[in-house]
């Protein structure tokens, strides 16, 4: 039977400006998720998107998203 490491942290979501893209990038506290330590998880809004409208989509995600896990299967 395979075994599943699970990992779950606290987070929030950040807009980024990054080579003319608008990006929201999650953010972990305090490492509290190793899976995660070197690496980053975004995503790139569509091409138009205002900054104002990123902030909102953000902001919406912070205000409903609990928490952040990983799930490995070895």
């Amino acid at each position: 039977m395979a075994d599943t490491k699970t990992e779950r942290g606290s987070c929030r979501f950040v807009v980024e400006f990054v080579s003319g893209r608008t990006q929201i990038v999650v953010q972990t506290f305090h490492g509290s998720i190793s899976l995660l330590r070197d690496a980053v998880i975004g995503f790139n809004m569509l091409g138009g998107i205002s900054p104002e409208q990123a902030k909102k989509v953000a902001d919406m995600l912070n205000e409903h998203i609990l928490d952040l896990f990983v799930s490995v299967t070895k």
